[in-house]
């Protein structure tokens, strides 16, 4: 990671709205920062104002607390040392993580210099809208219901239920026939309802970007339908990556 511009930037959140992406269990947090360190992911460590940061990796977490490279440049790593607020950002499998702490100091880790830090009360993980997508599995049975407008006006307009396959931040997968007929490239479907499983109905209008055919294991012919979101707000982009969070979390406890 360059010195001069952070490969990461501070996501900022207001009157807890990030309180559906926080991941309190512990071990959970060190299963992500053991990734961290033993992937050599780039950490940025921001202090002051939030403008200023010192580039770095992660050398080992316990349940206790965590050790860091010290940074390039001393006087930095003194404003680093005399700060208050200490902003955490990093990623773990393209998903931005990151914390506040109000305190590091010197260490050494295996003998050598290093920055320590406790373990934070939580980790936030952040899903990118164009990162990444998390398979749903097959039991949650998950839908999208899509209005279909007929080429004829004055004809109903149809509602279709259409299995969700996989999401992300910016859009969804979905699993349809092969003689697909109405979810075409380019095409926009407003008010298309998707019922997320402990979490409620979120309301989306989705456009469509490609269909791709595959083979399921059972030898049906199917099509992947990718769709991405346009205009989420801001409730809605909370309520589907609590849901992200959760499959992501689920995929952690399994491994």
């Amino acid at each position: 990671m360059s010195h001069k511009e952070a490969a990461f930037k501070i996501e900022y959140f207001y009157n807890d709205e990030d309180i559906e992406l926080r991941i309190l269990s512990k071990r959970e947090m060190l299963s992500i920062l053991q990734a961290i360190a033993d992937q050599g992911t780039p950490v940025a460590l921001f202090f002051g104002s939030g403008q200023n940061f010192i580039p770095t990796v992660l050398l080992g977490a316990n349940e206790h607390g965590m050790w860091l490279n010290v940074g390039p440049y001393p006087p930095e790593n003194k404003q680093l040392l005399l700060s208050n607020k200490i902003t955490f950002v990093s990623e773990h499998q393209h998903v931005k993580i990151q914390f506040v702490a109000d305190n590091i100091e010197n260490d050494l880790f295996e003998n050598n210099e290093a920055f320590y830090m406790k373990l934070p009360d939580y980790l936030v993980r952040i899903q990118r809208r164009e990162f990444f997508r998390t398979a749903i599995p097959s039991v949650a049975l998950v839908k999208c219901i899509i209005p279909i407008q007929p080429e004829n006006r004055n004809d109903p307009v149809t509602a279709r239920a259409v299995p969700l396959v996989d999401i992300s931040g910016g859009g969804i997968g979905l699993l349809c026939g092969v003689q697909e007929d109405a979810l075409l490239p380019t095409k926009v479907f407003s008010d298309c309802r998707i019922t997320i499983p402990d979490v409620g109905i979120v309301t989306v209008t989705i456009e469509v970007r490609n269909g791709i055919r595959f083979i399921a294991p059972n030898r049906a012919a199917h099509e992947r339908v990718g769709c991405r979101f346009i205009g989420l707000d801001n409730q809605t982009n909370i309520l589907l990556q609590r849901y992200i969070t959760r499959l992501q979390s689920d995929n952690l406890v399994k491994l």
